[in-house]
């Protein structure tokens, strides 16, 4: 067996750049098969981005409409995919996908036996000239993050064992691993858990039966495949850059490889867009757009947007969350909201362009005296002025905004931490040992309490957080709210 794998991975959601890759892949694919050579196609996970309209609006169906025109045989499922939103939008992924969607330690967290939606696969075989070969899978680990949506990443290493001994009976002489795990070399991993975290490497030290992995995550441009023991491990940096060729000869009988060979090809501008896919890309954008022309509500009055100031469009953010919340009153940073809204019709273009990322709404039980802890520290907060991701280039989270039933004054001047004069909620002064109910946003109101960026409302042990429709994002809740409203 004469086998070349054409992998790339953590496209994140530059649709236009798989255009360019489809042109590569055309022509390495065509030279192969010249050469006699079989081929498969093989995606490395994270083609998603929330940070991408397309992506965003159409939870990542988008990323996979591109990828089955693509011709994608395979692929892994990638944070991009399962951390950004949840559980049913993972389900239509893969129910949507015309390609096996393989994440073998992604399994529902009630019962790890269960994959963690219907349809995900932990490997697939491809059978080519009578010579199997076996596709495994694994992704990186997020704890609570996944767990939150009911599913969860698990330790990958028997989950990995037990899937190439399900190979091997089903006929595969050649076992693949498709990872999401990321590739960091022992002496790299010098950051905070990076220690312990589980990754290609390990992989191949530990599961020598596995000819070759094609990773992602750590978005490492291999120009030329790493060995570890008899290991190929390959990756294709990130953003569609490059494209991964990885040749493998193989012996028939046996199975093992005679020759490894890889090179990374790039995909720059001078790379010619591919005219279907262009064409096929043109027409995903037109139908994501119509998602967004959506008519959700109709405005009263304009609802004007500041970060100095207080801000009626935060004000009616907050109105939204205390009323879906049920909560007491509602208190968020205005700079979740990046613009206002104008009299008149609202469409759901108009509101995601004013609430825009993946702010996840929550609500708890607190005392009064945390109230004002939180409302004291999102004053001193050094965000409130400076952006809190400066690399993604977005705006400083601004001042507090409030439900309309809650009155606030403020000293800007006075030192941190007696900045907050008084917080009135329905006209009667903040009771400090009142347990009130209290929507707010992830970012101030989560349980992240060893992190004084996150540490703002002051959890006491076992104080729980509920998330509020925790497969919504921000906008989504504000939308519902909206449209049961009508006019505002």
């Amino acid at each position: 067996m004469r086998l070349t794998l054409l992998h790339f991975n953590d496209v994140h959601g530059r649709l236009d750049r798989l255009t360019r890759l489809f042109t590569l892949i055309n022509r390495q694919r065509a030279a192969a098969q010249q050469a006699g050579r079989r081929v498969l196609i093989l995606d490395g996970g994270d083609s998603s981005d929330r940070n991408f309209w397309e992506s965003d609006i159409t939870k990542g169906r988008a990323n996979f409409a591109l990828l089955d025109a693509l011709g994608v045989q395979a692929s892994v499922v990638g944070n991009g995919e399962a951390l950004q939103w949840g559980r049913a939008a993972l389900a239509r992924l893969v129910a949507a996908a015309h390609f096996p969607v393989l994440a073998a330690n992604l399994v529902d967290a009630a019962d790890p036996a269960q994959p963690a939606v219907p349809g995900l696969q932990a490997s697939t075989l491809f059978t080519l000239d009578g010579f199997g070969i076996g596709v495994t899978s694994a992704t990186a680990r997020y704890g609570a993050g996944y767990r939150r949506y009911g599913y969860d990443a698990v330790d990958p290493l028997p989950i990995l064992r037990r899937e190439i001994q399900a190979l091997r009976a089903q006929g595969a002489k050649l076992i693949l691993l498709l990872s999401h795990l990321g590739c960091l070399p022992p002496d790299e991993r010098t950051g905070p858990g990076l220690a312990d975290e589980f990754n290609d490497y390990d992989v191949a030290a530990a599961c020598p039966e596995i000819a070759a992995i094609l990773g992602g995550h750590s978005h490492r441009a291999l120009e030329q495949p790493l060995r570890v023991g008899a290991t190929v491990i390959a990756q294709a940096g990130a953003y569609g850059e490059w494209l991964g060729e990885l040749e493998l000869d193989v012996d028939d009988a046996t199975g093992s490889v005679q020759r490894a060979a890889g090179r990374l090809i790039p995909c720059d501008d001078r790379v010619p867009p591919d005219p279907t896919l262009a064409a096929t890309l043109e027409l995903v954008r037109e139908e994501a757009g119509r998602l967004l022309e959506t008519p959700v509500a109709a405005a009263g009055r304009a609802y004007a947007h500041a970060l100095d100031a207080p801000s009626a469009m935060g004000g009616l953010v907050a109105d939204a969350l205390r009323e879906v919340a049920q909560a007491d009153l509602a208190i968020l940073f205005a700079g979740f909201a990046q613009r206002g809204l104008a009299a008149g019709p609202i469409r759901r273009r108009d509101l995601y362009e004013a609430l825009p990322g993946s702010a996840h709404v929550t609500a708890a039980e607190v005392s009064g005296a945390q109230i004002a802890r939180l409302l004291n520290r999102m004053l001193a907060s050094p965000s409130r002025t400076e952006s809190f991701n400066p690399h993604r280039g977005e705006p400083p989270l601004g001042l507090p905004a409030a439900s309309a039933n809650v009155d606030l004054r403020y000293d800007l001047a006075r030192p941190a931490g007696e900045q907050l004069l008084e917080c009135r909620v329905d006209g009667a002064p903040l009771d400090a040992g009142r347990r009130y109910r209290l929507a707010s946003t992830f970012f101030t109101l989560s349980t992240i309490t060893d992190d004084p960026e996150y540490d703002f409302i002051g959890l006491q042990a076992g104080q729980p957080v509920e998330m509020v429709r925790v497969e919504d994002v921000l906008w989504e809740i504000v939308e519902s709210w909206l449209k049961a409203r009508r006019t505002v």
